[in-house]
């Protein structure tokens, strides 16, 4: 059997409508993110939290938990280059709302959908 090795040469990830949910703080949870990655895929319920050391903010994607216990990832970056990507785009969205003259707003949009 011939093993394949994975692709290491991918364009770096082009993120747009990205919106964020701020929610009341909750063990370190304090935002959702949504966003469309190179304009053909919709990935949302991206926890925004806390780093446990309050400095800085990290990034969760969401897992789906089966009845026998195991829990699954729906989504992440498989390379270090789109999770940095992700996450600076993100996060600069988030810090952006955070420090806005609206903090408590719920919702900031990049960009409007079209047809939704």
């Amino acid at each position: 059997m011939m093993i394949k090795k994975c692709r290491t040469d991918w364009p770096a990830p082009q993120l747009s409508e990205i919106e964020i949910y701020p929610v009341k703080p909750n063990r370190g949870l304090v935002a959702f993110a949504s966003c469309v990655v190179n304009g053909q895929f919709y990935f949302g319920n991206i926890g925004i939290h806390t780093c446990p050391d309050g400095s800085s903010y990290r990034l969760v994607y969401p897992a789906k938990l089966l009845p026998n216990g195991k829990q699954i990832q729906c989504f992440h970056p498989i390379t270090r280059q789109a999770g940095e990507t992700v996450e600076a785009e993100i996060l600069a969205k988030f810090e952006a709302l955070s420090a806005s003259d609206n903090p408590g707003r719920y919702l900031a949009k990049t960009s409007r959908r079209s047809g939704g």
